[in-house]
Formats: C-alpha cells, structure tokens, sequence
C-alpha cells in the first residue's frame, strides 16, 4: 500500500508541475511582445496580448485551484496514514485520496477544456510565427495531458484492486512523460525568440 500512496504523490507532483509550466511560458512570450514605450498607441499586437494574458490569468487560476485540492487531499491521506493501526485503515486513506484525486482531476480537465484554445495572433507581425508556434506545442500538450488525466480519473474509478490503480498511475506518468519530451523539443526547434514581436514585417 506504501508504494500506491508514494506513487499518487509522485503523480500530483508531477502533474502540478507540468499545469503550471504551460502559463509560464505564455507570459514569457507575452512579455517580450510589449513595447517598452508603456504610452504607445494601440496596436493589433497589443490589444492581442491583453487577450492572452487574460487568458493565461485564466487558466493560471485553474491550476491554482487544482494545485489547492490536490494539496488538501494530499495532507490528509498523510494524517489519515499517520493515524492508522491496520491495513484496513491505510486502505481506507488511500481509496479516500484516490477519490479526491479523480475529482480534482475531472473538475480541471473540464476548466481546461472551457477555457478552450487561446487567441491567435495578428498577422503580419515579427513574433506571429514564433506565438503560434508556441501555442501549437502548448495546446498538443495540454490536450494530451487532459486526456491522460480524463483516462487515470475513468482508470481509478474502475480499478478494484491496489495493482490495477497502480498501473493506471504508471500508465498516466508515461503518457505524460511522452508530452513533455514532445513539448520540449517542439519549443526547441522555434528557435530564438524574435527581438521585436511586436513590429510589423
């Protein structure tokens, strides 16, 4: 039992990690898109970035939220395994956090999924290739993610023995690990980022 707890942990971790990742490297890209003359007139590009950014904000709070249940559910199955005296007892925590678990992740998968795709860029702009780029890989990402993590909800929910859960976690690890990998060198091949994003060609 020791070992799915550990797991689970490992699998929060991880899935935190990679949820927050995402917004990061959208405010990044969205920075250096700004001018550094705060008074400039609005431009295309501009009123584009306050879009994402609002955007990004958006799901930033959705992992925030995630992040906050995951955090709760992880303190108490550690309490609970603290306080236990028998098998049954771990058993019981583990089921209760596994439970946790899947609702967490069913109540960010469908967030994610509303907050749909985010804005494109103008056209015709220095940084119009390299943003869509980025979105490409991050949106392949985050929907590889959200159906990994929609398959470990369905998974757990259907597992009736501590091997089947954890098989299901691997699993979940592995396809997220495959994504990560996907991701990175996606963003790798874009090169350097355009010193001017904001300037029309």
């Amino acid at each position: 039992m020791k070992s799915i707890a550990t797991k689970s942990l490992a699998v929060v971790a991880l899935v935190t990690t990679m949820g927050l990742s995402v917004p990061a490297v959208a405010f990044a890209a969205s920075t250096t898109a700004s001018s550094s003359n705060t008074a400039a007139a609005s431009t295309p590009w501009t009123t584009w970035r306050a879009t994402w950014v609002t955007y990004v904000q958006g799901i930033k709070a959705i992992n925030t939220t995630f992040h906050t249940s995951m955090g709760t559910a992880r303190s108490t199955l550690q309490a609970a395994l603290a306080a236990a005296t028998t098998k049954a007892e771990r058993q019981a925590a583990i089921s209760a956090f596994e439970v946790s678990a899947e609702a967490a992740l069913n109540v960010r998968v469908a967030a994610i999924t509303a907050a749909g795709d985010p804005p494109a860029p103008p056209a015709g702009y220095n940084g119009t290739a390299y943003v869509d780029g980025i979105q490409a890989a991050n949106e392949a990402f985050r929907a590889t993610v959200a159906t990994a993590q929609s398959t470990l909800s369905t998974s757990l929910a259907a597992a009736t023995t501590p091997q089947e859960a954890k098989t299901a976690h691997l699993t979940y690890q592995q396809t997220v690990g495959t994504a990560v990998s996907t991701r990175a060198a996606a963003l790798l091949a874009l090169g350097t980022p355009p010193s001017n994003p904001g300037q029309l060609l």
